[in-house]
């Protein structure tokens, strides 16, 4: 039954991909105001790639040098109902800063420290696929009241809530009082700020709402219960009523079985971007960004 699975998405993925070579120029025109998908989130739908940023290189990319999984969706939706997109995600975005830019993140509105580096902010340095200033959410409001053909919208946000406890978690060792005494605040603010979200799209918006749960990036306990908290959360708040009809899409499972030859390593399994020294960054590589939109091609059928 595994080998059947895995054989089912390689095809299903080859086919996304297959599309997106096709139509990775005229399916999703970020400019055009008659787009009918709208992608919205952080690293994971932007399509983060640090291999395009310093130390790596020496020059600066532009938004559209990345490429995440709503491209790929996009493409393949082109094929079946001439959709167009526009991706308004921002690297380091947390559910905070979606409602609010002075809200703390992970990179999208402030500076981040990685190691001996201070990365500027995503949005001000770099710009998005997007054009906005402000909050995310306020791009939203904006778009869904000026935009009625929007017909699909997907989702990634709450991972960087979670990611900004690890260095407190860590401190926590196996303390099991302490790791919920540090996650649970969080995870309670995460519900209260992703109903929120969910509460000014379906106030302008009935159509197509899909939540992508996220991936563990790293096989062990502390990546694993980090991803399964956020995910049984945003499962949580997305199912209700109030919001339907909603779709959840499992990347955790997807990226778990695609991976299970591997040992359950998303890395060894090539879902990953490679370092160049033989470890991997957390964010989708080409694979893997398929793979999140295979899932949500499959769902949305």
């Amino acid at each position: 039954m595994r080998n059947g699975l895995r054989a089912f998405m390689k095809k299903t993925i080859l086919v996304v991909q297959i599309a997106f070579a096709l139509l990775a120029a005229p399916a999703f025109a970020g400019n055009d105001k008659n787009f009918t998908y709208l992608a919205l989130g952080d690293s994971i739908p932007f399509g983060m790639n640090i291999l395009l940023l310093p130390p790596y290189t020496t020059q600066l990319p532009t938004p559209f040098d990345f490429t995440g999984y709503p491209e790929t969706v996009a493409a393949a939706e082109h094929l079946l109902t001439s959709k167009k997109e526009v991706n308004a995600s921002c690297p380091g975005e947390t559910s905070g800063s979606f409602l609010d830019v002075n809200s703390p993140d992970l990179g999208c509105n402030t500076a981040r420290v990685e190691g001996n580096l201070t990365l500027p902010p995503f949005k001000p340095t770099l710009g998005l696929r997007a054009d906005y200033k402000d909050a995310q959410m306020a791009f939203v409001d904006r778009e869904l009241a000026a935009n009625k053909h929007i017909d699909l919208i997907t989702l990634s946000i709450g991972a960087n809530d979670v990611l900004m406890t690890v260095p407190a978690l860590e401190v926590c060792g196996a303390n099991m009082t302490c790791q919920q005494n540090v996650l649970n605040p969080v995870l309670d603010n995460y519900v209260i700020n992703l109903t929120k979200i969910l509460t000014h799209i379906r106030a302008k918006y009935t159509g197509q709402l899909v939540l992508l749960q996220y991936y563990s990036p790293i096989p062990i306990p502390l990546f694993d219960g980090l991803a399964q908290a956020i995910n049984s959360r945003m499962a949580a708040v997305g199912l209700q009523a109030a919001f339907a009809p909603v779709r959840i899409i499992d990347g955790f499972t997807a990226f778990k079985t695609a991976s299970s030859s591997f040992g359950g390593d998303p890395c060894a399994a090539g879902l990953l971007i490679k370092l160049p020294d033989g470890t991997c960054d957390v964010h989708p590589s080409p694979a893997g960004r398929d793979l999140l939109a295979t899932i949500i091609e499959v769902g949305l059928r």
